[in-house]
């Protein structure tokens, strides 16, 4: 196949993949925009934020977490300590159940626990709040019980250019990799997905198993492998096409 068909290929691919990483995000700007809003009108009122006035919320969270064939297994809003007038440590989370509904996060912010949770030196708050930039975070294995594989995606939030919490959302990867594959798919040569460290996230072959570390793709001397940076600047992904071709037989 000629080259430059080869890489309108892979960079058609690597368009649609990145649709689908941007409206993981678009739905995380909408809350923050509103948790701004709140900041902004409780400020002009002469009063900070309280855990109550971030209920308003809900809607939006519960909008995300029940749209058909949606991947978002929980997503919330996670808090900068100090910046609630009745909570030191503080989350708007909410999850789908095991029984399917909608319940929220409990986390134990009792710092003289062993169970403490402190969610300040997790990356998926510590990066977005010392960086400014939107991030995803994984696959690895989730905090809910369910041992599934979760990808969190997660923005800062500003109000006046002061940092005041994170908006974020975790995906549940095996309903994810189905959105992914399905633009893998479409490609004729072996193509991955991977994190920044190497880990996979999705592959359109047999040959690679979610979650294992996959350094020896990244092979940029080996004829006809190439490599396109996803998420822009976001998820710090890679798109991989290898040389080798599938065995497109009984392929979608």
């Amino acid at each position: 196949m000629p080259e430059d068909i080869l890489r309108d290929e892979l960079d058609e691919c690597a368009t649609r993949i990145n649709a689908s990483i941007g409206n993981v995000f678009s739905q995380l700007t909408a809350l923050a925009d509103e948790v701004v809003d709140i900041w902004r009108r409780l400020s002009a009122e002469g009063r900070k934020p309280t855990s109550k006035d971030l209920a308003t919320l809900k809607p939006k969270i519960d909008a995300h977490l029940q749209a058909e064939r949606t991947s978002v297994h929980g997503t919330g809003v996670v808090i900068e300590p100090g910046e609630l007038a009745d909570q030191e440590m503080y989350l708007e989370w909410w999850r789908v159940g095991a029984s399917g509904k909608v319940v929220p996060m409990t986390l134990n912010f009792n710092r003289r626990s062993e169970s403490y949770y402190n969610y300040q030196s997790m990356p998926w708050f510590a990066r977005p709040r010392d960086t400014g930039h939107n991030i995803v975070v994984g696959p690895y294995v989730d905090l809910y019980g369910a041992d599934m594989y979760i990808l969190t995606f997660s923005m800062p939030i500003y109000v006046d250019g002061r940092f005041v919490g994170i908006a974020g959302a975790d995906i549940a990867l095996h309903r994810f990799e189905r959105v992914l594959l399905s633009s893998l798919m479409k490609m004729e040569h072996e193509a991955l997905i991977v994190t920044e460290e190497g880990r996979v996230v999705a592959a359109n072959t047999a040959n690679w198993t979610v979650g294992e570390m996959a350094h020896h793709a990244f092979n940029r001397t080996e004829a006809d492998c190439k490599i396109i940076e996803l998420g822009e600047a976001a998820a710090h992904w890679s798109l991989i096409r290898r040389p080798n071709r599938r065995n497109m037989t009984g392929a979608a």
